[in-house]
């Protein structure tokens, strides 16, 4: 049985189709479902620097990164939303981000974890990307990774 259902947000084509597949499926078995965004300590990529641009924001990358995030958190919240997911938990963590993913789905008792093959950080595998692979060896649930 799945009750409790966490996603890792960044809004990568993959992670859009990981929450799009989430969605599903917090439909399907009317589990709960937690979007999860990580801010790590990282050179911006050049779509978060256009996003701040457009949106006119200016400070400490801290506050760039955590505005992102949250508007991130807004547009998965707003699909879970539309396709009937009532109140899907939205969460922003800084740190690692395949141990914050693994960490918050083991304290909030989930039971899958769904992961983007690709996300806007480094790869390190051309085909599985670095975080989505430290998430499969490091959480204690089933993880769906997501072309």
């Amino acid at each position: 049985m799945i009750n409790h259902i966490v996603v890792a947000v960044d809004a990568s084509p993959s992670s859009n189709n990981a929450v799009e597949m989430a969605v599903n499926l917090a439909k399907t078995y009317d589990a709960k479902l937690s979007l999860l965004h990580v801010i790590r300590d990282m050179q911006l990529p050049e779509s978060v620097m256009r996003m701040a641009e457009v949106e006119n924001i200016q400070g400490p990358r801290s506050d760039v990164l955590r505005f992102v995030g949250e508007k991130t958190l807004k547009m998965a919240e707003k699909m879970a939303r539309d396709a009937g997911v009532k109140d899907p938990i939205k969460k922003v963590a800084v740190g690692d981000p395949a141990s914050e993913i693994a960490d918050y789905a083991k304290k909030k008792d989930a039971d899958l974890i769904l992961i983007g093959t690709r996300g806007h950080g480094e790869l390190k595998d051309m085909f599985l990307g670095s975080v989505s692979r430290k998430v499969s060896n490091l959480a204690k649930v089933n993880v769906l990774i997501v072309r």
